[in-house]
């Protein structure tokens, strides 16, 4: 099953909604089952519309004797396993499920929840182009080409489809959603190009996609060694590496009865990151955004709401991706704290939602601490890899909004007015559209053979960072778009002015096009042809605002019956203050270092807002509203 999707993910969710949905992480396998029942009571009453699971699979594989593979999905051998039991509670308590079996689950569990033996010298590894072979906690992971392993794999997912989802599918169930496989196939959509699975199979599998594309030549190269490669079959793998995710995806979602939604999960990947991922994560979204699945992205790329880079980061992935929030920080701190603090998670979801996504992910939704050994990684397998094991002690996500049994903790308060922001006025925000002053169309020859690109910047990550730019300084949002898609207009039908990237030979190009050679440093082309083709474009129409000292970047949205949503972000270290101007007699918004605001206003005229809550001993967010101070108590006290 391959469905082209008809509705919005927050649609598929919850049919029949006009809002964005919220999404609760809930590691039943890390949590006493004496608490499961109240602990998603109580995720419900906090605003979690669907709740998400990952079912590890080393968990619940009960087979003792060498080729026995039976499972439990009942508790019959332990009651932690019984998830179908755990599906009961969750729609007993009113929430949708999405389920997400792998086979690879990652979720800080040994090995991703795969058994031991698919990632010992049986099985062939996943091993790139440059000889690397994946890992998790110092073993090898299996290539998931591997037909030995594809028929495990099958023999997992078909008794997840078999024994738990098809006795409670949608529409008549509460499994409303499944995840396919994670992170791509096994945390490797948004890996350098020469990093994606290169084994035997791999190989094999790209000579005969070649061979489909009648490009004989190319196929002959495909198993041999790299360094005898053509410029073509390198662009040609840069390009198949995203066909090779989607025919995994493709083979899991066969196995599962129709009803649920299908949903794939690709990482976004920072600006700057090295052996230019960014074009790698770039190349492969041809065949991601074709799948015919929805597709979300994950946020593991550092914190937009302390983070200059990483908010530039976000801003070019989500542009160019278009894709909705299904795994977002709302509890990890082992590298940042402030993620247990309710401003930084709400910030990050604000910035998401302005971008577009139609959905917040809270993962996890409750801190649990309650697991066995099939479940805790390996402390030296984690030592290997550089990672200190203690950040794997209980609990798992520490400043998640619920503690595990029902108590709530400092993100609680920041979920509830989110959640309760979205249920007043979440339809607007979802009826409205993202306001761009231009969109820049690339090529996608570009990032496929950027990706392989190992000095200078890459076209797209000068682009990137270039709009990043052109936000901080002039205010004005240019969008990102594929030269083979048609660009979306603007709210009021109107086409949105368009700028092209091509690849090829440079010279004689016309006003707002410029070529450039594929895979080569852009040497600052790209940011000069942005910068002069926003400089010539008309004066921005409609209400526009100032920043006091260039700290805030502002975006907007905006809708039928004059509606129109404001979005203003600070992520830098320091206070800043936002003026805008417009029918309602102008407003000004004091927005502090790391905070957020969001503001709907129909025909100049403020509806409601919604501001980061304040950091301790911090001033909070406040807005002025033609010349009267605005209140949010109809959001903070719900």
């Amino acid at each position: 099953m391959s469905p082209t999707p008809r509705t919005t993910l927050a649609g598929a969710l919850v049919p029949g909604t006009t809002r964005p949905v919220v999404v609760g992480e809930y590691p039943y396998y890390r949590a006493a089952p004496a608490n499961w029942g109240a602990d998603l009571r109580e995720l419900r009453a906090l605003g979690v519309d669907v709740v998400s699971c990952y079912l590890p699979w080393r968990f619940h594989e009960t087979g003792a004797q060498e080729g026995d593979r039976s499972f439990d999905f009942t508790g019959k051998t332990d009651p932690q396993c019984d998830v179908v039991g755990l599906l009961e509670l969750a729609a007993a308590a009113g929430l949708g499920v999405l389920l997400k079996p792998g086979p690879f689950i990652h979720a800080e569990v040994q090995l991703g929840g795969l058994p031991d033996r698919l990632c010992g010298p049986g099985h062939t590894p996943y091993q790139g182009l440059d000889g690397a072979v994946l890992t998790s906690q110092g073993k090898p992971l299996p290539s998931l080409l591997d037909p030995a392993v594809q028929a495990e794999t099958e023999t997992w997912l078909k008794a997840v489809a078999d024994e738990v989802v098809a006795g409670a599918a949608a529409p008549h169930g509460p499994v409303v959603a499944l995840q396919l496989g994670n992170e791509g196939t096994c945390g490797d959509a948004h890996l350098p190009v020469d990093a994606q699975d290169a084994s035997p199979a791999a190989r094999r599998a790209f000579a005969r996609w070649l061979t489909g594309r009648g490009l004989p030549d190319e196929a002959a190269l495909a198993t041999e060694d790299v360094s005898r490669w053509t410029s073509a079959t390198r662009q040609q793998w840069s390009r198949w590496s995203g066909h090779a995710i989607v025919d995994l995806w493709d083979r899991i979602s066969a196995l599962f009865p129709e009803g649920p939604a299908r949903l794939a999960n690709v990482p976004l990947t920072a600006v700057g990151a090295p052996r230019a991922a960014l074009d790698a994560w770039a190349a492969r979204q041809r065949a991601v955004q074709g799948s015919g699945y929805f597709v979300g992205h994950t946020e593991w790329i550092g914190n937009p709401a302390r983070e200059t880079e990483a908010f530039g980061s976000h801003l070019a992935g989500i542009l160019l991706g278009g894709t909705d929030v299904v795994e977002a920080n709302w509890g990890f701190t082992w590298t940042d704290e402030s993620f247990a603090r309710p401003a930084t998670p709400v910030f990050n979801a604000l910035l998401a939602l302005l971008l577009g996504s139609t959905t917040v992910s809270v993962y996890t939704a409750c801190a649990t601490e309650n697991w066995g050994p099939l479940v805790d990684m390996d402390p030296d397998g984690l030592r290997a890899e550089g990672v200190d094991p203690a950040l794997h002690a209980p609990p798992y996500t520490p400043g998640a909004p619920l503690a595990e049994g029902g108590a709530h903790q400092a993100n609680a308060q920041g979920l509830r007015l989110l959640a309760a922001f979205l249920e007043r006025h979440g339809d607007l925000l979802a009826g409205s559209v993202l306001d761009r002053d231009a969109v820049v169309l690339v090529d996608r020859a570009l990032p496929e053979a950027g990706a392989w690109q190992r000095t200078g910047r890459t076209v797209l990550a000068e682009l990137a960072d270039a709009v990043h730019r052109q936000l901080v300084d002039s205010g004005r949002l240019i969008g990102l778009g594929w030269l083979d898609e048609r660009p979306a207009p603007a709210a009021d039908g109107t086409p949105v002015p368009v700028a092209v990237l091509r690849a090829g030979h440079p010279g004689g190009d016309g006003p707002g096009e410029l070529t450039l050679p594929a895979g080569e440093s852009a040497d600052g082309a790209a940011a000069a042809f942005l910068a002069a083709f926003a400089d010539a474009l008309p004066a921005p129409a409609g209400p526009r605002w100032t920043t006091a000292h260039g700290r805030a970047r502002v975006l907007s949205r905006s809708g039928p019956d004059g509606v129109r949503v404001i979005g203003a972000f600070n992520p830098t270290d320091a206070d800043d203050r936002v003026t805008g101007t417009g029918t309602g007699g102008g407003w000004t918004l004091d927005l502090p270092a790391g905070s957020a605001a969001v503001l709907v206003t129909r025909d100049g005229a403020l509806v409601g807002w919604l501001a980061t809550p304040e950091e301790p001993s911090a001033t909070p967010a406040a807005l002025v509203w033609g010349g009267e101070q605005a209140d949010a108590t109809r959001v903070r006290a719900s």
